[in-house]
């Protein structure tokens, strides 16, 4: 082999680890992000500006979120939406599966600058076998497209289920890291799992 069809081979590799969109729950190979200018590491080797987005109803992926935003430098952002979903847990398990039958998008009370931004995490609870209504509103109206974009997930024993699928799907081209799945009983302990997936991701 050539040393020039080595270095072409090694450089498609390390764009498709980050890029891959929807693969089994596990921790890719270490990569730079893809995408456009805004995905690459700013000039003069500056470290890409991260956003740690999530939604959290009983505190588990806000707790993985956490771990992140300490593992990257990023910045916490809380995804809330303008009403907030009740506090007790059947009340919410039944309105979370109305809304997403309906495809409901709720509305959110905020939103971030992203255009501060190089990299973006979406962190969600699995609910219903998907992504939490909010989440998908904050995912379909963020404008993600040329960001470097990676989901982190929760869940109570149902694991990825089609979470990042329907999370690759709603991006809407934006480049897509494999996601970090996590238990949600975990999730508090889960900070060397979310240190080396943040260091796998190239961040």
């Amino acid at each position: 082999m050539t040393r020039r069809t080595f270095l072409m081979k090694s450089a498609a590799i390390a764009v498709g680890a980050f890029a891959a969109g929807c693969g089994e729950a596990q921790t890719p190979a270490p990569a730079p992000a893809p995408g456009g200018a805004s995905a690459k590491a700013p000039a003069g080797g500056a470290k890409r500006r991260v956003l740690v987005a999530y939604y959290s109803w009983g505190g588990n992926t806000k707790a993985l979120a956490g771990h992140l935003a300490a593992a990257t430098g990023g910045d916490l952002f809380a995804i809330t939406p303008k009403t907030a979903y009740p506090t007790d847990y059947n009340a919410c398990v039944e309105q979370a599966k109305k809304e997403i039958a309906a495809k409901a998008r709720p509305a959110l009370a905020a939103w971030p600058d992203f255009a501060q931004y190089d990299v973006v995490l979406v962190g969600t609870p699995n609910w219903w076998g998907t992504l939490a209504p909010p989440v998908s509103t904050f995912v379909e109206n963020a404008g993600l497209a040329g960001k470097a974009v990676a989901l982190f997930q929760t869940h109570g024993g149902g694991g990825a289920q089609r979470c990042e699928r329907d999370f690759k799907a709603q991006c809407k081209g934006a480049p897509v890291g494999r996601a970090l799945i996590i238990s949600g009983s975990r999730a508090a302990r889960s900070g060397e799992a979310a240190a080396e997936w943040a260091r796998n991701l190239g961040l």
